[in-house]
């Protein structure tokens, strides 16, 4: 007779630390802008030296390295505790990608450019061998410190929130947030179909910040750091950040600009001649817009129009109140 069982997430989800993700989380940290403290303290001095040559390698606009955990997938080393086999394998990853990625975790824009990526480490052997170089230089630094405390700290919170969730617990408890991502409501519905389907593998990471979402293959793979945090670094980083991301939309001319764009596609003449100042200023307003990623170019005929990012502004506002809320006392 037909039968219909409940199902819990501890069966359908995996939990496993991955010094892949670690190695993606290192390269993310070490393009940061601003010094590193806090739980990060230790890679500040790899990211003063390497910040330039990370941030600058590929030169296409997209942060991150998620290229990486494309490569791993394709060599079966994703969950590896050690990058031993990874790189052994790194070559013969590359040589498979002869198709597309779906990365449907990644926006449109940074897709193709993940994509050309792959295809020009494909292509180009000397460019290979500076991927590798680059790889090599950020994981060797920081290998002593995984071996030595990363790996069992990540190991050790993998067994504990395997069993939270045999306990019962909901996936969203072992990340500490209500939403897997404010202002990206594809990436909540991504990880519920991964759950449904048990495709879902969660990883907490010594390297790690507040939250990594990458589908590969089907695969989503969901983590978050689980350093124990210095409360005072983490309120001083908390406001860095925040404040910085912010800064966009702290001048009313440039809010206004923005808002205005939000309906009115339209040129850096276009918004000078509306708002009746200089093209200099309006430069100068726009240029800060684009750096915060609110602002994209569309054509309309020949000419090329600026729009708002509207899902980038979103995840801005979400991610300044879910980063604040989170210092606040539970309810």
């Amino acid at each position: 007779m037909p039968v219909l069982e409940e199902v819990g997430e501890a069966t359908r989800v995996r939990v496993s630390a991955s010094a892949p993700l670690e190695l993606m989380w290192i390269l993310h940290n070490l393009q940061a802008k601003h010094v590193l403290n806090g739980p990060y303290a230790s890679l500040e001095r790899l990211r003063a030296d390497m910040q330039p040559k990370v941030a600058s390698f590929w030169a296409d606009g997209v942060r991150g390295y998620t290229e990486t955990i494309v490569l791993a997938e394709r060599s079966g080393t994703t969950l590896d505790l050690d990058l031993d086999r990874y790189f052994e394998k790194l070559d013969d990853a590359i040589e498979l990608m002869d198709g597309g990625l779906s990365l449907l975790s990644e926006r449109p824009s940074e897709r193709v450019a993940f994509q050309t990526r792959v295809k020009r480490l494909r292509e180009d052997r000397a460019l290979r061998a500076k991927y590798r170089s680059l790889l090599l230089s950020a994981w060797e630094p920081l290998q002593a410190e995984w071996e030595a405390s990363g790996r069992r700290a990540a190991g050790d919170a993998a067994v504990e929130w395997a069993r939270m969730l045999e306990e019962g617990a909901g996936y969203r408890t072992l990340l500490d947030r209500p939403h897997v991502w404010p202002g990206r409501p594809e990436l909540e519905e991504l990880a519920e179909s991964a759950l449904a389907e048990g495709r879902m593998v969660l990883s907490p990471g010594w390297f790690f910040g507040v939250i990594h979402v990458v589908e590969v293959d089907g695969t989503v793979y969901i983590g978050r750091g689980v350093r124990t945090e210095d409360q005072d670094a983490v309120r001083r980083e908390t406001a860095t950040r925040v404040a910085g991301n912010l800064k966009a939309l702290a001048d009313p001319t440039r809010l206004g600009i923005l808002l205005w764009l939000a309906k009115h596609p339209a040129s850096v003449t276009e918004i000078a001649n509306h708002f009746e100042l200089s093209q200099p200023t309006v430069s100068g307003h726009v240029q800060l817009l684009r750096d915060a990623g609110l602002l994209e170019d569309r054509l309309a005929g020949r000419r090329s129009k600026l729009i708002v990012a509207r899902e980038r502004l979103k995840g801005l506002i979400g991610d300044a109140e879910e980063s604040m809320l989170r210092l606040f006392p539970h309810e």
